[in-house]
This record gives structure tokens, C-alpha cells and sequence, in this order.
């Protein structure tokens, strides 16, 4: 497993757009499993903790399962709104398109 940072990109209404990595993404992006895992609450005892998880069967490890750690409560947001998200990857100018499945449920 690969746990990577990110960098969130809005557009000038403040919607969420996209998520920047860098050097991060396989060759082989076809095949792919999203997953929104809980992981407890914050400080504050209010937010949620909640990490991207990004898995590619047919890629080669470590990149074949990736953590985005932490993702902001607007990206959830976004995400469970079952719009789009692209991620970009800044070395090899790979781009993902991510659709969470609304019926999906999320890890515990």
C-alpha cells in the first residue's frame, strides 16, 4: 500500500474539482475500486476521519492499493453527492476520473 499526499483544486465558486498527486498513479487505471474508510473522529470530536482508498487489482504493488489520508469534509461531501472527481497526477500527466457509487457503502 502506498499512503500518499494530495493537494485538493477548487474552481473559482469554491466546488471541489480535482486531487493533485504526484508520481503516484499505475500505468493501468481501467480497473479500479473506491472506497471511503472511516477511521474515527477528529480533535474536535465532531468530524469524521475519512481516507480515500484508491485500489488497482492489475497493478503492481505498492501502487495496486493507494491511501489519500484524510480527506477534507468537502471532498466526502462531494464524493457521496455521486459527482465526478478527477485526479491528476503531476509526473506523468495521468488523470483519473472517480464516480462513488452511490449505493455503495463506506468502510468502518
Amino acid at each position: 500500500m502506498l499512503v500518499a499526499s494530495y493537494l485538493v483544486g477548487f474552481d473559482s465558486k469554491d466546488t471541489v474539482r480535482h486531487l493533485a498527486v504526484d508520481n503516484i498513479l499505475p500505468e493501468q487505471l481501467q480497473c479500479l475500486e473506491i472506497h471511503l474508510c472511516s477511521r474515527g473522529y477528529g480533535a474536535d470530536g465532531v468530524s469524521d476521519i475519512v481516507d480515500l482508498m484508491l485500489l488497482f487489482p492489475d497493478a503492481a504493488a505498492p501502487c495496486n492499493i493507494i491511501c489519500l489520508p484524510s480527506i477534507p469534509s468537502n471532498v466526502v461531501s462531494h464524493l457521496l453527492a455521486g459527482k465526478s472527481l478527477q485526479v491528476m497526477d503531476f509526473a506523468n500527466g495521468r488523470k483519473l476520473s472517480l464516480l462513488y457509487p452511490i449505493d455503495q457503502q463506506r468502510c468502518a
